[in-house]
């Protein structure tokens, strides 16, 4: 090439140079514009897709180089002008504010079924009542109640420890059924959270947390024992009627979610698990658990889904560090249609808030925008007394509504560990909820559900229909949108 040629091109490469870094800047506009519309559009994400092995792998769809860190996130949330970050239930979108009830009255596992080797049955209508009206008075709308826990108490199984599911005892689905009445009385929202993963531990024995406590990796792992769950368990609880009311348990408005497990990837094998369960499912097993379940839910309900997750590490595709976002329509649907979430739950303790440069998984850092969030998330679990937050839990709850999630349920409601208990959050909750009564503050509104099955019918369990088959119609109610004691380990899981 000769001298003047490459001059001419030089000058061509800088009038393109030019034109380039225009073009850049008016798409960053335009990007900024949408995002501030509608901050899930144009976020990238991630589409898992399944390996050989049946497991999941995160292939990138879509690329946007970030430099911001964990730390200077949480500064650039931009809620929805819609809300529709918030949960939706009863024709509005809510900041779900309360507290967990792992247990109430000291029977992990027992406040609606019963251990058998100690008769220990716990629930009673009074402490459910003054629970309530304590939470309540604090302008609290919801709690996430624990009920199968690790199976110490029910379901019910066969002679065999860990065996097939034939049902409840006799005091179980009474108990739950009067909790709801009087969680429409106090006008609170109940989600039950079904199993916890410490029903993966080794098989307990009757003169140590009961037969039944662990070992139940059958109803992941099996499909028959599976199923029978869902026949004889899930499906007779969601139909079973409220005394006193028009609805099933299933069709209740104050029950807003099932939680399907706590924590599960602490009994996944790809996430490293913990020395509680040595023997973990693997990722693709335990989303199938999760799929077949939630399709049964939505087939049978009209109430909202939910996983506990124990990280955001794992339930993200763009929080620094994350390993994906495990729960997506993508990773479950390929097993059941139908068995998806509705809305997201993270947890957050101290170990998750990261180097501020390449890892951290805190809500309190990482907004749900910043990362890459297509449904409504709710953090499901946090200290009660803000401890390793580095703030009082003033600034947390409103830093955690700024950085656009959907709910607050602390850990726990009466104390179980050096986490807290209400007591300790109780003014806090009362300012953030009477400044936020708009978002806090249940209304009910649109059509009523159908009634319960006539008086004395009994109602046949039907299967799950395996996933490509027609599936039942939902009920259309309400409109649907588009260890005896747990202790939560200082765990590093980078």
């Amino acid at each position: 090439m000769t001298l003047p040629r490459k001059r001419r091109f030089i000058h061509h490469l800088s009038t393109l140079t030019v034109v380039v870094l225009l073009l850049g800047l008016i798409g960053t506009n335009t990007w900024q514009a949408r995002a501030a519309e509608d901050p899930i559009a144009e976020l990238p994400y991630f589409t898992p897709t399944p390996t050989e092995s049946g497991d999941i792998a995160a292939t990138p769809t879509a690329v946007l180089t970030d430099t911001t860190t964990s730390d200077d996130m949480s500064a650039q949330a931009t809620c929805s002008a819609n809300n529709n970050h918030l949960v939706p239930w009863v024709g509005g979108r809510w900041f779900l504010s309360g507290a967990n009830v792992p247990w109430l009255n000291g029977g992990y596992g027992a406040d609606f079924a019963t251990v058998e080797e100690w008769n220990q049955h716990t629930y009673t209508s009074a402490s459910t009542e003054q629970m309530f009206r304590t939470l309540r008075d604090s302008g609290a709308n919801s709690v996430r109640w624990w009920v199968f826990n690790d199976g110490r108490g029910a379901p019910e199984f066969d002679s065999n420890s860990g065996g097939r599911v034939t049902g409840f005892d006799a005091r179980f689905l009474p108990s739950m059924a009067d909790a709801i009445r009087l969680a429409e009385r106090y006008n609170i929202y109940l989600t039950f959270m079904l199993w916890d993963f410490h029903m993966l531990k080794p098989d307990g024995t009757p003169s140590s947390s009961g037969e039944h406590s662990g070992g139940h990796h059958a109803i992941i792992q099996d499909t028959a024992t599976r199923q029978s769950f869902i026949n004889n368990a899930l499906i007779p609880m969601l139909r079973y009627p409220v005394p006193g009311t028009s609805f099933t348990i299933g069709n209740h408005p104050n029950v807003i979610s099932w939680d399907i497990i706590n924590e599960p990837e602490w009994g996944i094998r790809e996430s490293g698990a913990n020395n509680e369960v040595p023997n973990p499912v693997s990722l693709a097993e335990m989303q199938r658990f999760v799929s077949e379940v939630a399709g049964a839910i939505q087939r049978n309900s009209n109430q909202l889904v939910t996983v506990g997750s124990a990280s955001m590490k794992w339930n993200s595709d763009r929080a620094p560090g994350a390993a994906g976002n495990w729960w997506s329509d993508a990773a479950l649907t390929r097993f059941d249609p139908e068995g998806k979430l509705d809305y997201y739950q993270i947890h957050y303790y101290s170990w998750m808030n990261g180097d501020g440069s390449t890892w951290g998984y805190s809500p309190l850092n990482v907004s749900w925008s910043q990362a890459g969030f297509d449904k409504p998330v709710v953090v499901g679990e946090f200290p009660a007394n803000a401890s390793g937050s580095g703030m009082s839990l003033p600034d947390l709850l409103n830093r955690l509504r700024d950085n656009c999630y959907a709910g607050a349920w602390s850990w726990a409601f009466n104390g179980v560990d050096g986490n807290g208990s209400w007591a300790d959050s109780q003014s806090a909750f009362a300012n953030f909820n009477r400044a936020n009564s708009a978002i806090v503050n249940i209304v009910r509104s649109g059509s009523q559900p159908p009634p319960p099955p006539p008086p004395g019918s009994t109602a046949t369990p039907r299967p799950t229909p395996p996933p490509g088959s027609t599936a039942t119609p939902r009920p259309t109610t309400q409109p649907r949108p588009a260890g005896q004691f747990r202790v939560h380990l200082p765990l590093v899981r980078r």
